[in-house]
């Protein structure tokens, strides 16, 4: 009863404090327009991208009568598909480009990121639920926090507390539901604004797995504060003494630390630039079949052997169009080549994203952003999901169009085939649909795992320093 007694007294104590409830209203201001904007602007991507989709494939089908290998270099487009749970945390969805060109030959990078656009809307936009959480809701805490236990100490009534018996494990206790109290009563209407959006967008049973562990990853972050918070305003001998150490803390976790793992992410693992990687990439292709170059060396062995294995002297002979057989056989060289460089450049980002995860061992902020994108699926992870499925249907699609140039242009039909609007029409379409569950695979938990460990942690000091204050 008497930790009871205390954490309602914390927590009436803190509601009565005008700088803590005028901030925590605030904050609370902020998240509610940071959801609104973000559906908002959630329903404007969804709606632009499908109408890109739409636009694009009608461009595919239209196109006109062409050689199938025309079209292949006339290309189409891919477009990433905003996820639901982005409202609340966008990740690096801003950044990664919202599209892919698809053409023969050649894999493209994404382009076209959100963040070129310098819209006043978009940098609006910016202001996200998540951004509010990692940043601005942990100085609340310490705000409310960083004087629970030394404005007793000032005031004389620890001493008097212990002297009615009243241990200090029972104060911190007391104190800490008092502070998750004030935590809570800001971020439940938050989260029940959530579930709503969710509920009227048709996406709750989907989403909601996501949402939920989403939810619980913030809530670790605020406890570890919360936790630090208490523990620190236990140690220390004066409030100021507090604020200054949490605010030093605050400062290393959210600003610091992140910033330069990061510079130190890219010196040790630097990414390659654009005319690098596609040098690399054409010093390579010069090894294999250039489906444009049959008198090429490569290209001449391939087509010897073709004439071999079918008993002709001339590709003319052949019951086939050589010429397309030859540029589906170089498509797939060079996805090899093109997927050994993509491949490389995929490592580097691992390794990098890898020393990022284990630097929030010195985080709790990063360790809560990091596993908030990954439940949200807007990491680096969910965006190389989707470039795989768009390079796989690039693939695909070169493959039917250049068998159908290997199959419909022989004989008469060989010189200036073309193929009509109806074979366009019922090429394959790219339905990428991001997962609506929850989208970890093993490599990302590291930062999950690291945010339980930090929780627990702030916990055992949390104890531990009751326990040496009892024995003072």
């Amino acid at each position: 009863m008497t930790i009871f007694a205390i954490a309602w007294n914390e927590f009436t104590r803190l509601i009565r404090d005008n700088v803590v409830t005028t901030l925590g209203a605030l904050i609370l201001l902020l998240l509610t327009i940071s959801v609104v904007t973000g559906i908002t602007y959630y329903q404007e991507m969804a709606e632009q991208h499908a109408q890109a989709e739409e636009i694009a494939r009608h461009q595919w089908e239209h196109q006109g009568e062409k050689n199938p290998h025309s079209a292949a270099h006339y290309g189409t487009f891919a477009f990433k598909p905003v996820t639901v749970l982005s409202v609340f945390e966008p990740g690096v969805d801003r950044y990664t480009g919202v599209s892919i060109f698809l053409e023969a030959h050649r894999q493209n990078f994404s382009a076209h990121s959100l963040a070129e656009d310098k819209d006043t809307s978009r940098r609006f936009a910016e202001l996200t639920p998540a951004f509010i959480f990692a940043y601005l809701f942990p100085l609340l805490i310490i705000l409310a926090g960083y004087r629970s236990i030394t404005a007793e100490k000032e005031s004389g009534m620890y001493r008097f507390l212990k002297s009615q018996g009243v241990s200090i494990g029972q104060l911190v206790a007391g104190k800490t539901f008092g502070l998750w109290a004030v935590i809570l009563v800001i971020y439940i209407p938050f989260w029940l604004t959530g579930l709503l959006f969710l509920l009227f967008t048709g996406t709750l049973a989907s989403s909601l797995p996501g949402f939920l562990l989403m939810g619980i990853i913030w809530l670790l972050y605020f406890g570890v504060i919360a936790h630090i918070a208490i523990t620190v305003s236990a140690l220390t001998k004066s409030s100021g003494s507090s604020m200054v150490v949490l605010l030093s803390l605050w400062i290393l976790s959210t600003l610091l630390v992140p910033r330069l793992i990061t510079n130190v992410a890219s010196g040790v693992h630097p990414v390659p630039n654009t005319t690098e990687f596609y040098q690399a990439v054409r010093t390579d292709l010069l090894e294999g079949i250039d489906g444009h170059n049959p008198y090429s060396e490569h290209s001449a062995a391939f087509r010897d052997s073709v004439l071999a294995a079918h008993g002709v002297d001339d590709v003319t002979d052949l019951p086939f169009n050589f010429r397309g057989l030859m540029l589906q056989e170089g498509e797939e060289f060079e996805k090899k080549i093109y997927d050994h460089h993509f491949a490389k450049i995929d490592e580097i980002h691992r390794n990098q994203n890898r020393l990022f995860s284990m630097s929030a061992i010195f985080s709790p902020a990063i360790a809560a952003r990091m596993s908030s994108m990954a439940v949200a699926g807007t990491d680096m992870h969910a965006f190389n999901h989707f470039s795989a499925e768009a390079e796989a249907y690039r693939i695909a699609l070169m493959r039917e169009l250049n068998m159908d140039l290997k199959i419909n242009a022989v004989g008469d039909r060989a010189v200036g085939y073309t193929a009509g609007g109806d074979f366009f029409a019922q090429n394959i379409t790219f339905t990428y649909e991001s997962p609506d569950t929850i989208f970890i695979n093993p490599g990302q938990l590291t930062p999950v795992l690291i945010s339980v460990i930090w929780f627990a942690t702030s916990i055992l000091f949390l104890v531990v320093v009751a326990r040496r204050k009892e024995q003072e």
